[in-house]
């Protein structure tokens, strides 16, 4: 692949490439589609498995009307159970990452928010300077006291969130990474991109400054984030309300088949001390692309019937003695 010339930065008109796997994520699928597509991405490749909320229905919509590619997921197909890895090996051999200039992996509960110019990715890519790769560091938002599931955006539900500005012993976070794609560039993941041997990369936060720590060891998947939301900043829903958090339990880490979600996942993640990050400039023309999806009659009829999935789902959970213990211990011990 051919890399960018510096001079040509910020690059014009650049192709962006957004992959992701998905189990069941129905309700909350068309606010991401819409904020990826208000902030300037322009492809993306979704994999599912084993969905049984209607999810796979929606995509399928949505890939009829060319707004994403949806595909099983190739390591279902092939028996493996590293539903992620094999994701994200197989889209590199895809046309679309061939033709694409820049790619990031991201989850529909992670929403990039540009916090310079108009909350476009090709703000961040002017502010910030030429890169190689820029990885932005996670904000989880907690459940901000919701027990039960409501249909709504969830920037507008859960705006309370882990605080910018921690401790020196609380600063590691994970990275999702905006990688120009090069042969610099050996191997794409979910975090961050290998370098090929003997490549000099430039490797930047999401405030625009060297990050030499990722750069220099290939095992870490997060840095120091403080000080490292200046420009952008990755809003984590990772919980989401308490109810839709069982039915995270009942579906399984989308990265490794028959893993669940911990107790610690929800203790470490349930963060609501700040409201600092809000969303970006972006939000109006997300909102106004929501409401052009859904004036589309077959996925608007797909979407309220991923909705009522949720919540019999919810319903069913909670008469289930497992998932009911988890409820009254995250209400009693980690609320």
């Amino acid at each position: 692949m051919p890399s960018l010339p510096d001079s040509a930065w910020p690059p014009a008109d650049p192709r962006i490439l957004v992959a992701t796997c998905m189990k069941d994520e129905g309700p909350f699928i068309l606010e991401w589609i819409a904020w990826n597509r208000a902030i300037g991405v322009t492809d993306i490749v979704v994999f599912t498995n084993d969905c049984s909320d209607g999810t796979d229905l929606l995509l399928d919509r949505l890939d009829a009307m060319g707004l994403v590619r949806h595909l099983p997921n190739p390591a279902w197909v092939s028996g493996s159970t590293y539903f992620q890895p094999g994701a994200l090996n197989f889209v590199q051999h895809m046309p679309a990452f061939r033709q694409a200039d820049f790619f990031l992996s991201i989850d529909v509960d992670e929403f990039v928010n540009i916090r310079v110019g108009e909350g476009r990715l090709a703000d961040l890519m002017a502010a910030a300077g030429p890169f190689d790769v820029l990885s932005m560091f996670e904000l989880n938002h907690g459940a901000n006291g919701r027990e039960h599931y409501e249909r709504g955006w969830l920037m507008d539900l859960f705006p309370l969130h882990q605080t910018e500005h921690p401790g020196r012993y609380k600063a590691q976070r994970g990275v999702k990474s905006l990688v120009r794609l090069s042969p610099a560039i050996a191997q794409t993941r979910n975090h961050r991109p290998d370098i090929a041997d003997g490549a000099a990369v430039t490797w930047l936060d999401g405030s625009g400054r060297a990050l030499t720590a990722l750069a220099e060891d290939p095992t870490q998947n997060g840095a120091d984030c403080r000080g490292g939301y200046d420009l952008v900043a990755l809003e984590h829903f990772a919980l989401r309300s308490l109810d839709s958090y069982l039915v995270k339990m009942f579906r399984g880490d989308v990265v490794v088949a028959n893993k669940r979600v911990s107790q610690r996942y929800w203790r470490t993640r349930n963060r609501n001390e700040e409201q600092t990050s809000t969303p970006g400039p972006a939000t109006a023309r997300a909102r106004s692309e929501y409401d052009r999806l859904m004036a589309d009659t077959d996925l608007a009829r797909l979407h309220e019937a991923c909705c009522a999935a949720h919540e019999t789902r919810i319903a069913r959970l909670l008469g289930e003695p497992a998932y009911a213990e988890r409820r009254a211990w995250a209400l009693s011990a980690a609320w």
